[in-house]
């Protein structure tokens, strides 16, 4: 067994999803799993062979899946087990999926959002390469012949490229391991890069708001599956990025410790949690609909996120287009203006 085994959302997605099909349709857990794992690859094989060998040996679904942390949330690995209990697998497989899909959608638009960045720096990588290995060279050769004076960031840039013409082999090596190296890195450390995104300037109030969306839909969860409220916000905490919201969650269950309602822990949140929320929950307490609330008051944040990151990456476009062009520019004003001050001294016969 392989405690490290990761599935990305679009794994999970397949596994909660058929196996709801499946248990829908009658068919044992023990059975589903088998059939599942006869179809699936990489990961999703290994993790399902595991989790078939535990189930014949007489374990739950709930304590199979504890064994992969890497795989599976405390927050779903519990959902499962309240289920479990209490009759309710197939819904709650249900709602694990809806949630799982919402959490693809955002993880994907995210993802594009970061990817823009990267493929122009890729090209204006690329238009570097193609200047130093074949436009600065010839040039360099025409101004030597000439023997001209060529301006500091030309002469930079020639320098540049003798030294990447003589030393390709292990440049282009070394680009090809630093690739593997950050591609292997971001594979590992996915979720602390996007925290670490997240806390930059500009987009905290983004981290803070996908936490809250995280907050109140597994709140919802959790309270839907019969889990404890105490326990739930538990569990709820260890799914969060930001320390303001933590914070938040804390503050909530010292009210409980207190004996005070849920919403007592928000009002001194500096602003954190928006007033309407703070006034949602202490009226769901009041009433007892408190799950309803947590599930519309993820909705709410779900479409703030989306809608803040539709902003964000409408600005990031026109911000590395002007960056690409100014470092293109650039790098062509170090190639025109020898060029430039070479025509200038030629005067047309005649004159």
């Amino acid at each position: 067994m392989n405690p490290k085994l990761r599935l990305n959302n679009k794994d999970k997605l397949v596994l909660f999803a058929d196996l709801n099909t499946m248990l829908g349709a009658g068919i044992p857990i023990l059975e589903a799993i088998e059939s599942l794992a006869s179809d699936a690859k990489g990961s999703l094989h290994k993790v399902l062979i595991e989790l078939r060998r535990s189930l014949n040996n007489g374990e739950n679904l709930a304590r199979a899946m504890s064994r992969f942390p890497r795989a599976f949330e405390p927050v779903t690995v519990n959902l499962i087990r309240a289920a479990e209990s209490g009759g309710t697998l197939e819904e709650t497989l249900q709602d694990i999926v809806r949630t799982t899909k919402k959490q693809a959608a955002f993880s994907t638009n995210l993802r594009t959002a970061m990817i823009y960045p990267a493929f122009v720096m890729t090209i204006f990588t690329g238009i570097l390469i193609l200047l130093l290995t074949f436009v600065v060279p010839r040039l360099g050769q025409v101004f030597k012949s000439m023997h001209t004076k060529v301006p500091w960031a030309t002469q930079q840039l020639m320098n540049a490229s003798s030294f990447f013409l003589a030393h390709w082999p292990f440049i282009v090596c070394g680009i090809i391991v630093a690739i593997i190296l950050i591609a292997t890195f971001v594979s590992h450390y996915k979720r602390t890069i996007i925290r670490w995104i997240l806390s930059l300037p500009g987009l905290s109030h983004l981290g803070v708001t996908i936490d809250l969306a995280r907050l109140t839909r597994s709140l919802a969860l959790l309270l839907k599956a019969g889990v404890p409220l105490e326990e739930a916000l538990d569990l709820t905490k260890h799914t969060l990025s930001k320390k303001e919201t933590i914070a938040v969650v804390e503050q909530m269950e010292l009210s409980m410790s207190a004996g005070k309602p849920l919403a007592t822990g928000l009002r001194d949140t500096d602003g954190v949690v928006p007033v309407m929320m703070a006034r949602s929950m202490e009226t769901a307490e009041m009433s007892g609909t408190l799950e309803q609330t947590m599930q519309s008051l993820a909705e709410h944040f779900d479409e703030q996120a989306e809608e803040k990151l539709k902003v964000i990456s409408s600005l990031i476009e026109p911000v590395m287009i002007l960056t690409a062009g100014l470092l293109v520019g650039s790098l062509m004003i170090c190639v025109i203006a020898p060029i430039y001050n070479i025509t200038s001294h030629f005067k047309p016969a005649g004159m």
